[in-house]
């Protein structure tokens, strides 16, 4: 067969997860013959791109590496080179020097107007359903606010503002800013903007391919660990998190974000990020996985939302995080397309050890998009048997006797695959792995609660339940009123709990006095106060 570049990427793709010596040596071949190829501006490269960003996570070898090192800097210099139109087959790839085209959120694209390494500009509005005039009549000088009421469209009202083009993205940011005191309405006016953004690498830092973290000692695959002891794995206590320098810490902080958007994502607690928060473990097997809280301004009633980016020989293989409160957390998984064929599962098992261990996590639960409601792609990868296979099972009784029989069918029938009528039955429940027998209490049955206590004992008057319930929490627990808005929110939420949940016994009070200074500044203590909460039933 003559050797085509097409068909050498094929062959590559067909042997990356096999590391026998045979299949090493197909892999070296395919390399060797792709780098004497030359590139075009095809899909073909972005296919050989993910492939070699597979090897530099997984490397069989110091040759293998070497080699898959420097085809990605022979990629970076024929994009560089290239004439830019072309690059339009390539947009959203995280090739270097490729556009990455989407929507971000206010306080994102604020971050990327500042980046060192891209420019972000306003590429269009589509489909908003709020105009400009909506929203600038809020926050223009007043006396520009006339401006607004001409009917005049998106671009045409910049343009009687005498914005140029270069700088609109920078005076949408501006002016939203405003509204900073005010975060969700900021947000949901920017969102209905539907502002999408161009942002453009600078250099090949903000790419895929050199987007990592410093990897120390490589980790040189002879297989991948499919079959291990998830119990055992799950109770090992991991050690201390690595001890970062403030370079070494700015610079894991700038890769978790570039992560997200050199793949057009985006997580609270990634955009919103507490970097005080900010840890980092070694793990074996080359893995390493970053965890990180939010700013107090962004944080969720009562539970923690903390993110985590997980990572291979340096480079980012998946994003997630989990909503936690005391012994329990709901979590979510997602692996980056290029490593899905890699040690998926066990990258999820150092993630759920991880956070068993840093937060006494008991009690995870998944939500049923995440194998699949209303999520095709959950359905067609038989997500449910990968949480399946880790001991997570349907909290409802009928879809959990369902799964029983599919396993034993699977089992019993070699080949047998579960239909896709059923896989989308079972996203019918959330299902949960428990660690111990009891289920911990969780925010929406003290919201429910709340609720109640609101319509039976207020007449459904929010404001004075809450004023009520604020001044009966601090005459039982002597303290002062907080002065920062961030404790008073704290104080809130912790007093209407307390009088909907009939919490009298002193300690308890107590620790949930010492819940509001510690919620705003530090997750781990805070999540440490409500272990100590719960133990005390």
């Amino acid at each position: 067969m003559r050797i085509s570049f097409r068909n050498q990427v094929n062959a590559l793709q067909s042997c990356l997860n096999s590391f026998d010596p045979e299949r090493n040596a197909s892999r070296y071949a395919c390399l060797k013959n792709l780098s004497s190829l030359p590139f075009t501006i095809h899909q073909d490269l972005i296919h050989y791109y993910e492939a070699l960003l597979f090897v530099l996570a997984y490397p069989a070898d110091e040759a293998q590496q070497s080699l898959a090192e420097k085809e990605m800097q022979r990629i970076s210099t024929f994009l560089k080179s290239s004439v830019k139109d072309r690059h339009k087959q390539l947009v959203n790839s995280g090739l270097p020097f490729t556009h990455t085209i989407t929507r971000f959120s206010h306080d994102k694209v604020r971050w990327l107007l500042a980046h060192p390494h891209c420019k972000t500009t306003l590429e269009d509005f589509v489909d908003p359903s709020h105009s400009l005039n909506d929203v600038l009549t809020l926050t223009l000088p007043t006396l520009e606010r006339s401006e607004t009421t001409a009917g005049r469209d998106n671009l045409d009202l910049m343009d009687s503002l005498k914005i140029p083009a270069t700088q609109r993205l920078q005076f949408l940011v501006n002016e939203l800013a405003r509204l900073d005191h005010l975060p969700y309405i900021k947000d949901h006016l920017y969102e209905r903007l539907e502002a999408l953004v161009c942002v453009t690498p600078k250099d090949k830092i903000f790419s895929k391919a050199y987007n990592r973290l410093p990897a120390g000692s490589i980790y040189f695959h002879n297989d991948l660990l499919k079959k291990f002891d998830t119990t055992t794995l799950l109770d090992t206590p991991v050690g201390a998190p690595a001890d970062l320098d403030h370079a070494s810490m700015a610079q894991a902080i700038i890769v978790v974000k570039n992560t997200m958007v050199l793949t057009a994502r985006e997580t609270d607690p990634c955009t919103y990020m507490d970097e005080h928060s900010f840890r980092l473990y070694q793990l074996e097997r080359g893995i390493s996985i970053a965890i990180y809280g939010m700013v107090p301004s962004r944080q969720m009633p009562l539970e923690s939302y903390v993110g985590y980016t997980a990572f291979k020989n340096g480079y980012p293989v998946a994003y997630g995080g989990a909503w936690i409160f005391g012994a329990r957390a709901n979590f979510g998984i997602n692996i980056f397309t290029p490593y899905r064929s890699g040690e998926s599962a066990f990258v999820m098992a150092q993630l759920l050890r991880l956070y068993r261990h840093v937060f006494d996590i008991r009690y995870f639960e998944v939500e049923g998009y995440q194998f699949g409601l209303n999520n095709p792609e959950g359905i067609a990868s038989g997500a449910f048997w990968f949480y399946y296979r880790f001991g997570f099972r349907p909290m409802d009784k009928q879809l959990k006797a369902i799964a029983l029989k599919e396993e034993q069918k699977i089992k019993a029938r070699k080949g047998y695959k579960t239909s896709h009528k059923v896989l989308v039955e079972l996203t019918g429940s959330n299902i949960a792995l428990a660690l111990d027998r009891k289920i911990p209490q969780n925010v929406p049955d003290i919201a429910i609660r709340v609720t109640q206590m609101i319509r039976r004992h207020y007449g459904g008057d929010r404001l004075m339940a809450e004023n009520e319930c604020r001044l009966r929490f601090l005459r039982k627990t002597g303290i002062d009123e907080p002065v920062s808005s961030a404790e008073n929110l704290v104080l809130t939420e912790v007093a209407l709990w307390a009088e909907a949940m009939h919490i009298e016994a002193k300690d308890k009070l107590k620790i949930l006095a010492a819940m509001i200074k510690a919620k705003p500044k530090d997750v781990y203590a805070y999540q440490s106060l409500l272990l100590q909460f719960y133990s005390k039933d």
